[in-house]
């Protein structure tokens, strides 16, 4: 042991030679020289190694006596990355605070504000490490993400560019992509995945494409089943199968259920799943929950007491699909489909006997021969869609999902059409969804219906940037600037009270609304939808024969418009309905959680004995 052994150590380190590093930083713990050192080391190579637990041991060792930048920095790192989000704070606020300047801290800050939710705060972190001279691909991609969370859309599309201008980046091209498709520029969108996936093919951003693909009006099912199935061919037939299966195959005993998503948190997944989960029948069936979900709220711990909690951030694929097999998981469900911070790759290699995916998630095929079902009802997936899917159509018997309205919902206001002397049209959903052909269609409404209005309510619809947009895209096709309401209502219950101001609700297509569309039933309003490519283009269609208003759903564009038209010119009928409509929501099944829960445990029984069936059989 010599004096040098620090110089020689970092050495080691900056140069990737993490096994002598590894072994001279033991070699100093030992002698006790320089052991703060060695800590720091010994931190982050574990980190390097996935082992944040250890990182973080090592590294507050090494501050305890000595707090260095870089010390702090990297703690904040290996905090984040288990999710505990209020420690990485704490420690790159310790780093900012030996050197204001420090533009590697503020940078990674301004990731740990952005999972907490504080998008503000996270773009002006990010724009003070670029002032302090941060000019990485990294740092602008936050700046984009917190612009793109505040709804400011065109400022987001410009930080991901300049990003990109700086070298390739998996996280820009995706957000970039998802930003364009946002502002209806589905071409440049596809371009800009299409480019990227040719370069270096890539799991996550291959699902990302996925995803703004099921929004584009030019991708018939058809289509998308081919790209889903390109996925498979890419990245999925290539992963290691699991173990052969140790599951007993009794088809009567209790089974162990795994539901893996990244949305177990306060996000509109748990709105559905939580109520559902909670009333699963604890003697038949144990819940097991795997969650990528980083900022842990009061949601998340609703589900930890209802389940065996795994929490999934920063394991591996295969990590985790050793953890599903070791758990004896009998049926593995999916939440998230291809949407970030899915795990399609754990399902590919099979840790479960029987995995299926619900469409709660993302609405559409994962495009997984190994996922054995898809979760759904009969509007969702009519006949034939088995052609378009890659798992079996899987049929509840009833609607696909069943809502449980917050305890602050409004009451029904009277229709706004009878005070204000005009039809209000309105949706509430993300922008996205407003492709060409809906805001032609939407048009055509508003052309056909003199004096009418249409009222976006989003985020995005509050930038000014992003209105701009929307204006020049409806002036496209004659519908001045004054006949659109744009805006952002900030908290959820407000935006409740709002449907109180509109009259009837419009779906978009070929990708319907959910939630909204279920919140605005819920306020009296109904919902004028167009049943489009299955599965995801049938959600209206599922909601409104739900409650009796199969004649709300339209066959094409013109019958869209006409039926429309027909509810502006009989006001007297459309108020009667809205007074009746709660009242039809709360009577129907799509109020009645208990029963889709018995339905969700017949249907995975059945699963599970066919399974059985065909061990028996071998």
């Amino acid at each position: 042991m010599t004096d040098n052994d620090p110089a020689r150590l970092f050495q080691l380190l900056q140069a990737g030679h993490s096994a002598a590093a590894e072994a001279l930083a033991h070699d100093m713990m030992r002698a006790g020289r320089h052991a703060h050192l060695a800590d720091f080391a010994l931190g982050i190579l574990a980190y390097q190694k996935r082992d944040y637990d250890g990182a973080v041991a090592h590294l507050k060792r090494s501050i305890a006596v000595e707090p260095t930048l870089a010390a702090w920095n990297n703690l904040g790192a290996a905090y984040r990355a288990t999710g505990r989000l209020a420690e990485a704070s704490a420690a790159y606020q310790s780093a900012l605070a030996i050197d204001a300047k420090f533009a590697d801290a503020a940078a990674n800050y301004a990731n740990v504000l952005m999972d907490l939710g504080s998008y503000a705060a996270a773009e002006s972190m990010a724009l003070r490490a670029i002032s302090n001279g941060a000019n990485t691909v990294e740092v602008h991609v936050t700046l984009g993400n917190a612009q793109f969370r505040q709804g400011r859309l065109v400022e987001a599309a410009v930080s991901y560019r300049t990003s990109l201008a700086r070298g390739e980046n998996h996280t820009a091209i995706r957000n970039l992509g998802s930003t364009l498709a946002n502002l209806g520029r589905f071409a440049e969108a596809k371009q800009v995945y299409s480019t990227a996936l040719a370069k270096q093919p890539n799991a996550d951003l291959h699902s990302s494409f996925l995803i703004c693909q099921t929004y584009d009006p030019h991708m018939t099912a058809a289509d998308l089943r081919q790209a889903s199935a390109a996925y498979e061919r890419a990245y999925a037939l290539h992963v290691p199968p699991a173990a052969a299966h140790a599951n007993s195959p009794d088809p009567g005993r209790q089974l162990r259920i795994g539901y893996v998503s990244p949305d177990l948190c306060n996000h509109v997944v748990a709105v559905f799943m939580l109520p559902l989960m909670t009333r699963h029948d604890t003697s038949a069936f144990d819940i097991y929950c795997y969650a990528d979900v980083r900022n842990a709220d009061d949601t998340s711990r609703k589900f930890q007491a209802i389940s065996t909690w795994r929490q999934t951030i920063g394991m591996t694929d295969e990590r985790l699909a050793a953890l599903i097999a070791d758990d004896g998981i009998d049926i593995l469900i999916d939440l998230a489909g291809h949407s970030p911070g899915n795990r399609q790759l754990v399902f590919a290699r099979k840790p479960a006997p029987v995995q299926m995916s619900y469409v709660i998630g993302t609405g559409t095929t994962t495009g997984l021969t190994a996922i054995d079902g898809l979760i759904a009802d009969r509007h969702l997936l009519p006949e034939g869609s088995e052609l378009v899917i890659s798992e079996a159509p899987f049929d509840l018997g009833r609607p696909f999902v069943a809502y449980e309205p917050p305890p602050t919902m409004p009451a029904v206001g009277p229709l706004p059409a009878l005070r204000n002397g005009y039809m209000t049209f309105g949706y509430f959903g993300r922008p996205i969804r407003l492709n060409d052909r809906v805001i032609e269609v939407w048009s055509a409404l508003l052309a056909a219906c003199p004096g009418s209005r249409l009222r976006l309510d989003n985020k995005p619809f509050g930038a000014a940037a992003t209105q701009d947009d929307v204006r020049r895209r409806f002036a496209t096709f004659g519908i001045s600037p004054d006949r659109l309401d744009l805006g952002d209502t900030p908290t959820h219950p407000a935006v409740l009270a709002a449907y109180n101001e509109i009259d009837i609700a419009l779906d978009p297509f070929p990708h319907n609304a959910g939630t909204t569309s279920l919140e605005a039933l819920w306020m009296g309003a109904p919902v004028l939808t167009l049943a489009d490519r299955p599965p995801v283009g049938r959600l209206g269609e599922s909601l409104l024969n739900a409650v009796g208003l199969g004649d709300w759903v339209a066959r094409d564009d013109a019958g869209y418009v006409a039926k429309g038209v027909a509810a502006n010119a009989n006001l007297a009928a459309l108020a009667e309905l809205r007074a009746s409509l709660r009242t039809r929501c709360e009577q129907s099944q799509l109020s009645d959680v208990a029963d889709l829960t018995r339905a969700m445990e017949r249907l995975y029984r059945t699963a599970w004995k066919r399974w059985c069936a065909k061990q028996q059989a071998a």
